[in-house]
């Protein structure tokens, strides 16, 4: 599950006039400028619709946000709810079986099956955070709590702003803890509930700067350090051949790190406005990802902002990822999320002003993602006059290679946000 971190930057008259000049580009750019363009207090209910292909994973998730402003000296408190029903199925882990079947005139196809297992879960979450400006500072503290049917997360963060160069400059840092506990819950491989401690302890720290009247640049840096039940209990992998498995092993320990570039610049001519940012991230499991993302808000009209989005995501496989192990291994993992793929996102928002307070927005993506680990699946047992290789796709009668990362994924949002 993703976690929604909120955060919010005070500064000065001087740069405020400044981006009311350029207000869809510094909404977006980065947090430090969110504090400035809502200087008043706000209600936003979102729906959210995810869907994995192959009837793979599907969340809905309604979420509501309060932001209340008490003024300067009162600060802002912030509060948002979520819930996500999930349902759906997803691979263990197991290695992927094809049918390969010709026809009388030759045709040859074939079906490939992942081993999946199917399951259903609720999450409940909750975020309170707290933010008053003191001086050139803009200190939050925020408190964070899920449960899920076999999951249960706490966590805290505490986050600084510090305007500096009269208000040109932020330099913005933080630090966040969570104390988590895993109860997988029973099944055939895992006989009883038992409870396992996970911890996470990361620190951030970043620069923003008003470069132009037109133009910002954000630079950030972050470290996550994980520790405890860092195991998927519910995977699998297959060893020496693809029906013998023993459940998957994961170090307890994981150090990520990544670096992130933003960049926004504001078109007074067409009062649209584009972003650019870069994040390159990379850990001790040997994970190494690069992410590109391109959004352009362009104001049509008086009412109405359109925001097409583009995103590109590369991901290396970690060092204990196979498909297959010859032997049993310290540490070995089958789950495609820890293998090479690359996924590119497309997706549209529209939003429109039902009147000055009053934001309603539309929006939609489409991804593809295809692995870059790839197998050729192991052929079902069929009689042997009906026995033949998998075919390309091309007629070549090359084996036909696939990945448990091949997926398409679409999403939906609709959300409504009341200035009062």
């Amino acid at each position: 599950m993703a976690a929604l971190r909120v955060a919010a930057v005070a500064a000065t008259k001087r740069r405020r006039r400044k981006l009311r000049k350029l207000p869809w580009l510094a909404a977006s750019v980065g947090a430090f400028a969110a504090g400035d363009l809502r200087a008043q207090s706000n209600l936003e209910f979102r729906y959210l619709f995810y869907q994995e292909s192959g009837g793979r994973t599907a969340v809905s998730n309604p979420w509501l946000y309060l932001n209340q402003d008490f003024g300067l000296k009162g600060g802002q408190l912030s509060l948002l709810l979520g819930y996500d029903a999930i349902s759906g199925a997803s691979p263990t882990g197991g290695y992927p079986t094809a049918d390969a079947v010709t026809s009388a005139s030759g045709t040859s196809s074939s079906n490939t099956k992942f081993p999946m297992a199917a399951y259903n879960d609720t999450r409940k979450s909750g975020t309170v955070a707290y933010a008053r400006k003191f001086g050139a500072h803009l200190p939050s503290v925020d408190i964070s709590y899920s449960v899920e049917n076999d999951y249960l997360s706490r966590g805290a963060g505490l986050t600084d702003a510090w305007t500096m160069a009269n208000g040109r400059g932020t330099l913005h840092f933080g630090a966040a803890i969570s104390r988590d506990v895993v109860t997988p819950v029973i099944t055939p491989t895992i006989p009883a509930r038992v409870d396992h401690d996970k911890s996470s302890n990361a620190a951030a720290l970043g620069f923003s700067w008003i470069v132009g009247e037109r133009d910002l640049l954000d630079v950030s840096a972050s470290l996550t350090k994980l520790s405890g039940y860092l195991t998927d209990p519910y995977k699998i992998v297959p060893i020496a051949t693809s029906s013998n498995t023993a459940p998957e092993i994961r170090p307890d320990t994981r150090s990520r790190y990544a670096v992130v570039f933003k960049y926004g610049h504001h078109f007074s001519d067409t009062d649209g406005a584009l972003k650019v940012g870069y994040r390159y991230y990379w850990d001790d499991w040997s994970i190494g990802a690069n992410t590109v993302d391109l959004l352009y808000d362009q104001r049509v009209g008086t009412d109405w902002i359109v925001s097409p989005l583009l995103r590109v995501y590369t991901q290396g496989h970690a060092s204990f990822f196979s498909y297959q192990f010859a032997e049993q291994q310290t540490y070995m993992s089958s789950d495609y999320r820890l293998s090479a793929f690359y996924n590119i996102l497309g997706g549209l928002t529209v939003s429109y002003n039902i009147r000055r307070d009053l934001v309603l927005s539309v929006g939609a993506t489409y991804q593809f993602q295809q692995g870059q680990d790839r197998v050729v699946p192991s052929t079902a047992a069929v009689p042997l006059p009906l026995r033949a290789p998998l075919d390309d796709g091309e007629g070549g009668g090359a084996p036909t290679t696939v990945s448990s990362a091949d997926m398409t994924v679409v999403t939906a949002t609709v959300g409504l946000s009341w200035r009062y």
